[in-house]
């Protein structure tokens, strides 16, 4: 009885990871997660400082902590160019800086495929970016319900040549996530996050592939990770979301960094971006107000949306929009 309890509470708490096509809120995966769920303090790497953001610094280590946040000044880790589009030689933390972009690429899951509240977070960055870039040209190949074995399926239906440099926007992971919760509980999930972590590599090698684009296109990617809505408190059924109701509250921070720490892993193996939107999000769930989620404790509200536009826009350009 104890156990089958404790399976309920926990597929309550993993569904805020990602939410299928099935699931009556709204189809995809959410956001993101920082490793511990703490915000604000410094990270960089080589190639890159972290730019100040108001509260705390921003940018992001595999040790953790919180992305750029509005208000702050750019961080640049080397925006990256050279044949092939190699990707920016900073890794995963600040922004790439770029001061040429030719095409915007989204990819991944609800969250970039009408997940949330509009206005959605890559229609209002295609235009931000339009406005910098008016020659700019865009693709959005995301598909509500996938998890991360999709995306090279994504990536080959996206055309053979794009006007460079590209930068490529994906949000993916959290349907992995919540379909593996029975090894969650257990602590027998690490081989489902080592297979999230191979189809990320296989992804990231597609995309940055020699010529993907065009001979001598440069390509940057920025890889979202896996946000939680209740700010690691688990207590979602006492907050009227559509699932867990009438259950306890469980911790969720840790299998969120476990599952998070796989992401940037990869990421930085890549030399590409890790797009932390747990930190971005933290302390904005149904806990803390204003909270940043749609009703369904999964998706995006339209604020939310808004802030994921200005984080993306951030670690694509180094600048903060008004």
């Amino acid at each position: 009885m104890l156990g089958d309890l404790r399976k309920a509470c926990f597929l309550a708490v993993f569904v805020i990871g990602g939410c299928s096509a099935d699931d009556g809120g709204g189809a995809g995966s959410g956001g993101g997660s920082s490793f511990g769920g703490s915000a604000g303090a410094a990270g960089s790497a080589s190639g890159g400082a972290a730019g100040v953001a108001s509260g705390g610094a921003a940018g992001s280590s595999v040790g953790g902590s919180a992305g750029q946040s509005t208000g702050g000044t750019a961080g640049s880790s080397s925006g990256g160019t050279g044949a092939g589009g190699t990707g920016g030689t900073g890794g995963s933390a600040g922004s790439a800086a770029l001061t040429s972009v030719g095409s915007l690429v989204v990819l991944g899951d609800s969250m970039s495929d009408g997940g949330g509240t509009p206005p959605f977070y890559y229609n209002l960055l295609q235009q931000d970016l339009k406005v910098k870039f008016p020659t700019l040209s865009y693709k959005n190949n995301a598909q509500s319900g996938s998890k991360t074995s999709a995306l090279v399926g994504q990536i080959k239906n996206l055309p053979a040549t794009l006007p460079g440099p590209v930068a490529v926007c994906i949000t993916s992971g959290g349907n992995d996530m919540k379909a593996e919760l029975a090894a969650i509980i257990g602590g027998l999930d690490g081989p489902a996050r080592a297979t999230m972590g191979a189809n990320i590599s296989a992804a990231l090698d597609a995309l940055l592939a020699p010529g993907r684009f065009g001979a001598g296109v440069a390509v940057h990617v920025f890889e979202a990770n896996i946000y939680d809505a209740s700010d690691g408190q688990g207590n979602f059924g006492a907050n009227n979301c559509a699932f867990g109701k009438g259950l306890p509250a469980i911790p969720t921070t840790t299998f969120f960094a476990n599952w998070n720490g796989e992401i940037a892993k990869q990421v930085a193996a890549k030399g590409q971006y890790l797009t932390d939107i747990h930190g971005l999000f933290l302390n904005h769930g149904f806990n803390h107000p204003p909270n940043w989620y749609a009703s369904d404790c999964t998706h995006p509200n339209s604020t939310g949306h808004d802030q994921l536009r200005r984080h993306f826009y951030f670690k694509i350009t180094g600048e903060t929009l008004p």
